[in-house]
């Protein structure tokens, strides 16, 4: 699947339920007033910070060892 397509307004597929869900309010940014935009990203961030914690709640990878998350690179990133 490429950029084109994903129809306008439709959040990629993420493989990810919560990170979809989390998304989902993007679509609404074309009929929300530019002044209303923040509020829709706050969400979004609100969302996606949900669905983190509940990964980290469920013994998620914390630190020192490799977390799977690759670099653009396509070498681990590092966890500090």
């Amino acid at each position: 699947m490429t950029d084109s397509d994903i129809a306008p307004g439709e959040p990629p597929a993420s493989g990810a339920d919560g990170v979809r869900a989390a998304l989902s309010p993007l679509g609404e940014l074309a009929q929300t007033p530019v002044s209303g935009h923040v509020g829709v990203f706050e969400r979004v961030l609100t969302g996606l910070e949900t669905v983190l914690a509940s990964v980290e709640d469920s013994g998620g990878e914390s630190g020192g060892e490799h977390s799977g998350v690759e670099s653009p690179g396509g070498r681990p990133a590092e966890t500090g």
